[in-house]
């Protein structure tokens, strides 16, 4: 047993080697239990915005179960309110972007068309067709072609429309009538800190930029490139309120902090990308400032631990559907952060990214290329392949499209082909496709024989990134020549 004080509080500094250091030897702490204090990020609140009103109840259901040691750091309720309307303007820009699309889908059509027929009248011309040929006595015409289209996007439309209403929150709703708001005022009533007076904020800002950042301390040295000291701050505030929360607090002996920030100064991360636990650094600092054991967990990885803790109150769907959200959201983050002109050059070679950082990158690459339910596997170690997607243009009814997304400076071989062919023949997929940043070898490229595998190299990968996701990338190891 750990040696205590008079509170049960364990003491860092009359423990052993091990327990003293028990962030760095056993991360995975708290299990299906919501015992002690449950912490609130912004970034979780706001993703309530982002979820359909059916995931959203359930969510509530959750904290209403642990509303008694619930927790919301002034920093966190500042920064909610400081995005709260954007994160709704951009949830509904999503929508309008998607409309515009399906509503001009018949006119792109129309005018691809009429483009293909006008190449085959002179086709024919060049290749001196003796027969008459008219267009519009085929009803190739444009009037023709388009007459036969309309109404053939209105149950795509309607199914958008639908969609929306799962969707309730507008712009207009954000107001002092938001109705999740008004939830979330219910449930954290005498419930959020207080904020830091300007000295200790100025202190704590100094701090972490001046000391912390440089060290790569965590957490928030990744927004240390932000434009203000605060704003490139505002990690560690929060973070120094939730450390002062627990303090203050020594009953609390696991503090479960939910958060969808997920970068790598807050979580590790597994083999395949997806957060698992804390920097043990965190753990680490928490443990040694308040005798308490850290727990990181995201909205889904709460629902998740909700489902196990109380039965019946959240389905499997739900957990699912707030975690494939997620994932979307870290997808478009990652694409924003590239996108921007401000990006450090470093930010820009795909070499250097962390691994789940490029694998986002390639997912919203392959929806960009009109791939749909496209989600990475669990362990692609050991299948063959990374990622499951469904082809956009398919010829069977499953349309399964298996991923493999390899990066590195030394040539793909025919192994990674064989074992991406064997992968779709287990599972009956009707194509494959190889994404490297570097190039196949001869061997590579024989292996694929009949099968219908598409190779995507790293000058390749680097064109569609710059046509598809407007994205100025390099790959600091390919070389220079065409």
């Amino acid at each position: 047993m750990p040696v205590s004080d008079s509170l049960g509080t364990p003491d860092p500094g009359k423990l052993g080697l091990h327990q003293a250091f028990r962030s760095w030897t056993n991360p995975d702490v708290g299990g299906p239990s919501f015992g002690g204090l449950v912490v609130l990020d912004a970034s979780a609140l706001l993703h309530l915005y982002r979820v359909t009103r059916a995931a959203r109840e359930q969510v509530f259901a959750t904290l209403k179960n642990v509303e008694d040691r619930l927790w919301v750091p002034h920093q966190a309720a500042t920064e909610f309110h400081r995005n709260r309307r954007g994160v709704v303007e951009g949830k509904m820009a999503q929508f309008r972007d998607m409309r515009l699309t399906l509503a001009q889908a018949s006119a792109v059509a129309v005018s691809n068309l009429k483009k293909s027929v006008q190449r085959l009248v002179e086709f024919r011309q060049y290749n001196m067709a003796g027969r008459d040929w008219a267009p519009q006595e085929h009803g190739l015409d444009e009037k023709s072609i388009h007459d036969r289209l309309v109404g053939l996007m209105d149950s795509a439309l309607a199914e958008l429309k639908a969609l929306q209403e799962e969707h309730d929150i507008g712009p207009g709703d954000i107001g002092n009538e938001d109705p999740i708001l008004q939830r979330l005022d219910l449930l954290t009533r005498g419930r959020i800190g207080k904020p830091y007076s300007q000295p200790q904020l100025t202190k704590i800002v100094s701090e972490a930029i001046d000391f912390r950042f440089p060290n790569e301390i965590p957490p928030g040295y990744k927004d240390a490139g932000k434009k203000s000291p605060y704003g490139a701050a505002g990690d560690y505030v929060f973070w120094r309120q939730v450390l002062d929360r627990a303090s203050e607090e020594p009953r609390h002996n696991l503090i479960t902090l939910v958060t969808n920030d997920v970068k790598s100064d807050w979580w590790i991360f597994d083999k395949n990308g997806e957060p698992i636990s804390p920097r043990p650094e965190l753990g680490q600092e928490m443990f040694e400032c308040t005798g308490a054991q850290l727990r990181l967990l995201t909205l889904s990885g709460l629902l998740g631990t909700a489902a196990a803790k109380f039965p019946g109150s959240v389905s499997v769907e739900t957990v699912r559907s707030v975690r494939r959200s997620e994932t979307m959201t870290r997808i478009a983050e990652t694409v924003s952060v590239l996108r921007a002109t401000d990006s450090e050059p470093l930010d820009s070679d795909l070499q250097s990214l962390p691994p789940f950082v490029f694998e986002q990158l390639v997912l919203a690459l392959l929806i960009a290329m009109g791939y749909q339910d496209v989600e990475p596997v669990v362990d692609s170690s050991t299948s063959g392949y990374s990622v499951r997607a469904a082809h956009p243009h398919s010829n069977l009814a499953s349309g399964i499209t298996l991923v493999a997304i390899e990066r590195g400076s030394e040539p793909i071989e025919s192994e990674s082909i064989h074992a991406l062919v064997k992968a779709m023949q287990k599972h009956a997929a009707e194509s494959g496709m190889v994404v490297t940043t570097g190039e196949f070898s001869e061997t590579a490229k024989k292996a694929i024989g009949a099968w219908d595998v598409q190779l995507i190299d790293g000058r390749r990968l680097l064109k569609l990134l710059h046509e598809l996701l407007e994205i100025g990338a390099t790959i600091s190891t390919l070389s220079e020549e065409e």
